[in-house]
């Protein structure tokens, strides 16, 4: 039996570009595209970190770091991580001189990383009438340990993988838009 052939990165941004974001209006601008990107990426993974969380337990996984909890988490970060990664993405594509496989390596890493920063900025805005409502007067000590604590299991859980994923993404991104 023949093993299957792995996909190169032509044939990633063949199908980016054919089946993906980039039939989106505008996705031909390059930071409107690479907000496409960076948005359908942080989508995939989260809805796919969903799925794990559910799916693995369900397979016997035992950890305390593989719990359907979490990927309900996953799904409530969305209306965060998307727009942020959007915006994110966009940002860094902007003022991203070059162009290229290295330029979209760079690009993904800082993209991702942006996305990380921005996400616990807006729950910080969430936290702050969540902590003000509870009226216990230390609105901002609770918006900070929230931030901390979701930005700290977001790390955790997530980052190993996300970040190499947003490296990924930013290549294939960069090769698609050389492709016709």
């Amino acid at each position: 039996m023949r093993p299957l052939p792995s996909p190169s990165m032509d044939d990633l941004a063949t199908a980016c570009k054919r089946f993906g974001p980039g039939r989106l209006p505008g996705a031909d601008r390059r930071t409107i595209g690479a907000g496409y990107a960076g948005a359908s990426a942080a989508l995939g993974f989260a809805l796919a970190f969903a799925v794990a969380m559910v799916v693995l337990p369900a397979l016997g996984v035992t950890s305390d770091l593989v719990h359907p909890f979490w990927g309900a988490s996953a799904l409530v970060a969305l209306p965060f991580v998307v727009p942020t990664a959007f915006a994110a993405s966009a940002l860094v594509w902007r003022v991203l001189p070059a162009s290229g496989t290295a330029a979209g390596l760079v690009g993904g890493l800082l993209a991702t990383l942006l996305t990380y920063l921005g996400s616990l900025v807006l729950v910080f805005l969430v936290a702050i009438p969540l902590a003000w409502s509870s009226g216990t007067g230390t609105v901002l000590t609770e918006a900070t340990g929230l931030v901390v604590l979701v930005g700290f299991f977001a790390a955790v859980l997530t980052a190993w993988l996300t970040i190499p994923v947003g490296c990924v993404c930013g290549a294939v991104y960069e090769r698609a838009r050389t492709i016709s």
